[in-house]
C-alpha cells in the first residue's frame, strides 16, 4: 500500500540536507548549552543555576513595580530563588537567555546608584537578545511599552528595537539575522536593512 508519505519513510537522517546551511555560531552556542546541561546531569545533580561574571544591576525608586514590569512587558524571567527582601527595599535577579541583570532600589548613600528618574536622563542601555524578536516587540507594544526605537534590521545583521521602562532606564532588543534564519525566518537580502 502506497500513500504520501513514501518518499519520506526512504529518506536516512544521515542524507537529509537543510535548504541553507545554518550558521556555525548558532551551532556553537546550541552546543554550549547542551554540553553543559549534560555535564550537570552526569553528576546526578539537575543542571546548576549559573550566574554570569557579570551583571548590570539597575537602580529603581520603586523596584517591585519594576519587577512587575519587566516580567509582564519584556517578559523577563525572576530567578526567584535569587530574591531578597529587607524592610522596604528588595533585590530580584533576572534572566533572558543566558543573560542576568539586577534590580534594586536606588541606593545614593551606599552605593551611589540613581534611577533614571531622579536624574532626568538614561544612564545605562540594557542590550538583550530574544528569541523571535518581533513577537517580542508585539507583546511590548501590547503592554503599554513605550517603544523609543521602532523595530527594523540594522545593517551589521540585526533586527532590533528599543524601548524605555517605567523608570526611564533604555532597552535593546534584538535578534541576530542568523538565528532568524536557523529557526526558519526570512531575513532582509540587503546588508543595509530593507525588508526581505
Amino acid at each position: 500500500m502506497s500513500d504520501d508519505f513514501d518518499r519520506l519513510r526512504e529518506l536516512r537522517p544521515d542524507r537529509v540536507q537543510p535548504d541553507d546551511p545554518a550558521e556555525p555560531t548558532v551551532f556553537a552556542r546550541e552546543k554550549e548549552k547542551l554540553m553543559s546541561t549534560i555535564d550537570a546531569t552526569r553528576e546526578g545533580a539537575a543542571p546548576m543555576l549559573r550566574m554570569p561574571d557579570v551583571y548590570a544591576r539597575l537602580a529603581y525608586e520603586d523596584e517591585r513595580a519594576a519587577l512587575d514590569y519587566l516580567v509582564r512587558v519584556f517578559q523577563l524571567a525572576e530567578i526567584r530563588e535569587a530574591r531578597t527582601e529587607a524592610d522596604e527595599s528588595m533585590l530580584a535577579w533576572l534572566r533572558v537567555g543566558d543573560g542576568v541583570v539586577m534590580i534594586g532600589h536606588a541606593n545614593a548613600e551606599i552605593h551611589r546608584i540613581h534611577s533614571p528618574r531622579r536624574l532626568g536622563n538614561t544612564t545605562v542601555q540594557m542590550m538583550v537578545y530574544v528569541r523571535d524578536v518581533d513577537a517580542h516587540y508585539a507583546h511590548a507594544v501590547a503592554e503599554g511599552a513605550e517603544i523609543t526605537m521602532d523595530l527594523e534590521d540594522a545593517f551589521y545583521g540585526e533586527r532590533r528595537y528599543e524601548a524605555t521602562d517605567l523608570e526611564g532606564h533604555r532597552w535593546h532588543f534584538g535578534e541576530r539575522h542568523a538565528d532568524i534564519k536557523a529557526r526558519g525566518g526570512a531575513v532582509p537580502q540587503d546588508p543595509q536593512g530593507g525588508k526581505s
